[in-house]
């Protein structure tokens, strides 16, 4: 789960600028070109987007009933977020996606760690396993850092890259499943 909502996270923060500028700003690739910047300047726009989005969405978050469905409703908004940008070739449309992103980044700052504690409780060893729960949010990163150029030789395209992290995150989903803790979450 955590491994597929990281790397996501990571080709987001890799890829946007790329998306944006081909997407929105007539297929531009020169990365040199005032179009380029203009539109590297907007990505600042739509993370500011999706921090909105992810506080809006964190007021939501504690009115559902079931930790485990709150984070697969939030993955899942935000993979239909990733997955669209692949279609948008709107600036402020664009901004509407990252804000359904999001979503998905609320709950992942919160929800694992919760979904951890609440499985370990009563455990002597829950400040290890915390510790060590870390590494689930450094090496996602690592490995998608590494096989990025892979990636994007197969899918084409810094867009496509969005649309992989919009599968990631359904896939992480998809794994919320397996989690298994004491108090039915």
């Amino acid at each position: 789960m955590q491994f597929f909502c990281w790397a996501a996270f990571l080709y987001m923060w890799t890829y946007s600028g790329g998306t944006l500028a081909f997407n929105c700003w007539g297929g531009e690739t020169d990365t040199a070109s005032r179009a380029y910047q203009d539109a590297g300047n907007w990505v600042g726009v739509a993370f500011a987007v999706q921090a909105v989005g992810s506080i809006l969405w964190a007021l939501v978050i504690p009115r559902f009933r079931n930790l485990k469905t709150a984070y697969v409703v939030s993955l899942l908004i935000g993979a239909a977020g990733f997955a669209s940008l692949f279609f948008i070739h709107d600036k402020f449309i664009a901004c509407g996606a990252y804000f359904l992103i999001g979503a998905a980044w609320a709950a992942m700052l919160a929800l694992p760690f919760t979904l951890l504690t609440n499985a370990l409780e009563g455990s002597p060893y829950m400040g290890s396993y915390l510790g060590l729960f870390n590494c689930t949010i450094c090496l996602p990163q690592i490995v998608a850092a590494a096989t990025g150029g892979f990636v994007l030789k197969l899918v084409g395209s810094q867009a496509g890259m969005l649309l992989t992290a919009g599968v990631f995150l359904c896939i992480g989903a998809a794994c919320v499943r397996l989690i298994e803790t004491k108090h039915q979450n």
